[in-house]
């Protein structure tokens, strides 16, 4: 059996493989995606919207709920991996009464099986989930945005954290495009979900247009209110 990484945040008492990191991260991304599907549905109910701005927001949480999904089984199918190497299973066979090896009958799961690429099959699937939450719309762009950044940030956060350590210790070298285009979207997904510049004070002209850059639907409110005011009337 091969000699296996350790990393930091291990529970007590429990070795930190780069297998169980990488699970703690998942499920705390599967946890914090409620906050933003809540925000879509509160805002949805909240909210008057014509038919076509209430299907993408249905939309959007259909995608939320695909991306928890493939996050489950991700989470799934890395704690089995998780229990076999606490337990040392690494594919060993019975033994005779000599206690060699009988390679007559079944050997247990081996962990240079399809257990990491079933992990990484569902976690592409995630992450390419939901990057499609975030794609924006003809009609209604400034819908292409987190409801809740804060909680969308530490979302893509612990994915990126999950997939390199899952990359690091058991990435194959076949699937590399794959996993460029993983990281593609994570970057992505990074920048879309970047918490908005913070106001402390008079903001300079590039802080403003920061602002309004990093939010679609504060850009669609400004766009519209300079044309209520070219027009003479007051904003709304």
């Amino acid at each position: 059996m091969s000699e296996r990484e350790s990393v930091t945040g291990a529970e007590p008492g429990k070795e930190a493989t780069p297998a169980r990191a990488a699970a703690l991260a998942l499920i705390a991304a599967h946890r914090l995606l409620g906050r933003e599907a809540q925000a879509l549905a509160d805002g949805e109910k909240s909210t008057p919207s014509s038919k076509d701005r209430a299907a993408t927001l249905r939309r959007k949480q259909a995608l939320l709920g695909d991306t928890c999904r493939y996050l489950s089984g991700a989470v799934s199918f890395l704690a089995s991996v998780v229990g076999l190497q606490e337990l040392g299973v690494d594919g060993q066979s019975p033994q005779d009464a000599a206690g060699e090896p009988y390679t007559a009958l079944p050997a247990l799961e081996d962990l240079d099986s399809d257990l990491f690429s079933t992990v990484f099959e569902e976690l592409h699937k995630a992450i390419g989930a939901l990057r499609k939450v975030y794609v924006p719309t003809c009609k209604h762009p400034d819908l292409a945005f987190p409801e809740d950044r804060a909680a969308m940030a530490e979302v893509v956060a612990h994915l990126r954290t999950g997939f390199a350590l899952l990359e690091a210790a058991h990435g194959d070298e076949d699937a590399e495009e794959e996993s460029t285009g993983t990281e593609a979207l994570l970057d992505e997904l990074e920048q879309i979900c970047a918490p908005l510049p913070s106001q402390h004070g008079e903001m300079s002209d590039e802080a403003v247009i920061a602002r309004v850059l990093n939010d679609p639907r504060l850009a669609a409110k400004t766009a519209k209110a300079l044309r209520l005011r070219r027009q003479g009337a007051a904003p709304a």
